[in-house]
């Protein structure tokens, strides 16, 4: 199985630290048409719009439909901290939502599961997950459980500090309880996705291998201190690509503006020598 993995597009009228969102989420969807039209499924982990309006979620659907994707890569919607709950429930009237009214779903596919989670809450950047969300979540895992599905978990926020307790300050409030349904169900949950941080990063928590991709507008760098900051470093933005076989779940970081490939060894028979002169 193959997933198209974006996160945090942050659509918006205006340049972001220098960068057009719209721009990059164009070339970001030519990217993909040109490389992975093979793909089964296409998750976007939230922040879609900069400051969650109906502008920026009408840019970002013509944008789509500019693109003319198979109907299957009609992408997976999520809410980030920077998208309005209400504002885009009214306008993505197709993505899912909950008996609570949060933006989550799952989507079945033989015998794996994918939970797509909501952790925000209006007028915060911090990551939420409030008692009814968990109720939600477990209860999937449970019928994951009960049908012997292998479970991979898309969320925006982080789960866990990607450096330091004390400088992540916009990860997830309620660490410690969604932690405890992990360990209850940690046989099951094959990995956990995200966004947020606008980082490449990947890892081990809890024994749950992790990956996020950076932004698709304005990547960030990472944080070593004991403090809280945010840093650009003009890095290039990416998404990522998941391979998930039998075996294993293979990720790969596409640097959607690197275009120009050099395939300068196409043989199978080893190295290509020297001409000689």
């Amino acid at each position: 199985m193959k997933i198209i993995h974006f996160s945090d597009i942050h659509i918006h009228s205006k340049s972001i630290l220098g960068n057009d969102p719209v721009e990059r989420f164009q070339l970001a969807l030519d990217h993909v048409k040109n490389n992975h039209l093979n793909s089964d499924m296409f998750v976007i982990t939230g922040d879609i719009a900069h400051n969650g309006d109906l502008a920026s979620y009408e840019i970002f659907n013509k944008i789509l439909i500019k693109a003319a994707l198979p109907e299957h890569l009609y992408p997976k919607l999520m809410m980030g901290n920077h998208d309005d709950r209400d504002i885009f429930k009214n306008y993505f009237k197709n993505t899912p939502i909950d008996q609570d009214g949060f933006v989550q779903y799952e989507v079945e596919q033989q015998d794996k599961r994918f939970l797509f989670l909501d952790t925000t809450n209006p007028k915060s950047h911090q990551g939420h997950y409030c008692q009814k969300r968990q109720v939600w979540l477990k209860q999937q895992l449970i019928k994951s459980l009960e049908k012997n599905q292998s479970v991979y978990i898309f969320m925006h926020h982080n789960p866990l500090p990607l450096v330091k307790l004390e400088s992540d300050y916009l990860g997830l409030l309620d660490r410690n309880e969604f932690q405890s349904i992990l360990k209850d169900y940690k046989n099951i949950i094959k990995h956990i996705f995200f966004g947020h941080q606008h980082l490449t990063v990947s890892g081990n928590y809890l024994g749950i291998p992790f990956s996020s991709p950076r932004s698709i507008n304005h990547p960030l760098v990472p944080n070593f201190a004991k403090k809280y900051r945010l840093g650009s470093a003009n890095t290039d933005p990416n998404y990522n690509i998941v391979l998930i076989n039998k075996e294993s779940t293979i990720i790969h970081n596409e640097d959607f503006l690197k275009v120009e490939i050099n395939w300068f060894e196409t043989t199978e028979s080893g190295w290509i020598e020297d001409s000689k002169n």
